[in-house]
């Protein structure tokens, strides 16, 4: 999956070691691009962020092959253990973190009814309970750089997985 330029960028400038600023002017001099061009494209550095970041989230929970919805979220929790750094700074040097909350819960959302649509009837107002619940889980355990054991996030979004599609195999 290839990254675009501003996310390779973004990435590469936020993996390496924690940071607690990070500009406008910072990634326009890393792109080689002007500010007037950064802000035609971005309201803010927090919008490059969450643009990255929602960009990143569709991409890893795209559903590949027959795997199910558990998988495809470990996926993207691997995901962002192996890059745990990018994520942690992305969190701390956020100026706008409820458009996190706002954008990733919609991600998640989006791509729980994806993985459902075909599988029978749900509940939208379920799915957005259960992605607000994920974005929680995930949120927090970034937020203390993902010292808790995968297999425990793992577990808790599992459980609240659990209940969108039981409701499936119910109609089914």
């Amino acid at each position: 999956m290839r990254l675009t330029k501003a996310e390779e960028v973004l990435v590469t400038g936020l993996s390496k070691y924690s940071v607690n600023k990070y500009t406008v002017t910072n990634f326009c001099k890393e792109l080689k691009i002007n500010r007037v061009a950064f802000y035609k494209k971005y309201r803010n550095i927090c919008d490059l962020f969450t643009s990255v970041l929602a960009l990143q989230t569709r991409r890893t929970l795209r559903v590949i092959g027959s795997e199910n919805m558990d998988r495809m979220f470990y996926r993207m929790l691997a995901k962002i253990q192996e890059n745990k750094i990018f994520y942690a700074n992305l969190n701390r040097i956020a100026q706008d973190p409820a458009e996190f909350c706002r954008v990733l819960s919609k991600e998640y959302a989006y791509a729980i009814e994806m993985y459902m649509r075909p599988r029978g009837a749900f509940s939208v107002r379920k799915v957005e309970m259960v992605a607000n619940g994920v974005y929680a889980i995930i949120f927090n355990w970034v937020l203390n750089e993902c010292k808790a054991d995968i297999r425990d996030i793992y577990q808790s979004v599992h459980l609240l997985l659990y209940h969108i599609e039981k409701n499936v195999k119910k109609h089914s």
